[in-house]
């Protein structure tokens, strides 16, 4: 089964109208939310719904996308794609609007998806790749929203804050450093592919080490400062234990706490 451009194209802007619907949607039955918890909903939703688009029919019923990239899409990419775009059109509408300092890396990273799914579906070939592309830069975004929201809620801190925080992190590095290293040696090696496309994911490629040295900076902080917090907690309780003197019965248990105090204010400062 084929479909003509007019049919991809309004196929595409069905699917852009869907999340921009879902959005409002939600902005009308959680009016005292943030429109930021309500766009962050809808990202969950099509995170979750394109990494299994995208796994059962861009890898799981699809040739082996590290050794046969390049080929005619098939009508299974072809609705993947459709879907994915329509999102990402609408995400970067709204990050547009609503954007601040930490924008411009998110929107260069749309853009470049949505030229590159455009690209795909124009040409009606690399469904392959794309569609294993998606799968592996979309499967840790379920994981950033869940650690969004849950900051929100107030489980910051907590066991499945850090378990998540964690898997987010394992999953994002395996699959865009990782799996993604070895995706674009094989892309870019492969005579099929068109140029555009090898270019267009060296650029994805290098987006992602941007993302990649941001959370990694992150990391280094917070894992210092709770390593710090560790070190700082453990000398103020040896400190804290009464000095073996058998002319004082002054413990200085007080001053313990004084230097704990303050200990913790350098930390949050």
């Amino acid at each position: 089964m084929e479909l003509s451009p007019a049919a991809i194209a309004f196929l595409v802007a069905s699917s852009c109208i869907f999340w921009s619907s879902l959005y409002g949607l939600f902005c009308y039955l959680c009016p005292r939310r943030s429109y930021e918890w309500n766009c962050r909903a809808v990202t969950f939703i099509h995170a979750v719904t394109i990494v299994v688009m995208s796994y059962v029919f861009g890898i799981y019923y699809n040739p082996w996308p590290f050794t046969h990239p390049g080929g005619k899409s098939s009508i299974h990419e072809i609705c993947t794609m459709v879907v994915c775009v329509g999102y990402f059109v609408f995400d970067f509408a709204w990050c547009l609007w609503f954007r601040d300092q930490e924008s411009g890396v998110m929107l260069l990273h749309h853009l470049i998806t949505i030229v590159g799914i455009v690209a795909a579906l124009a040409w009606e070939h690399s469904g392959t790749e794309v569609g294993a592309t998606i799968f592996g830069a979309e499967l840790s975004n379920p994981l950033l929203q869940l650690r969004w929201f849950m900051r929100q809620t107030g489980w910051k801190g907590s066991l499945l804050y850090e378990v998540n925080d964690f898997l987010f992190l394992l999953t994002f590095t395996i699959c865009r450093i990782g799996i993604g290293s070895y995706f674009l040696y094989c892309e870019l090696l492969h005579p099929l592919p068109r140029m555009f496309f090898k270019v267009g994911a060296v650029a994805l490629y290098l987006v992602s080490w941007i993302l990649m040295i941001n959370i990694l900076l992150f990391t280094y902080r917070k894992y210092g400062k709770m390593y710090y917090r560790w070190t700082s907690k453990t000398a103020e309780v040896s400190h804290d234990r009464p000095a073996v003197d058998a002319n004082s019965t002054t413990h200085g248990h007080e001053d313990g706490d004084v230097r704990m105090r303050n200990g913790y204010a350098a930390v949050d400062g």
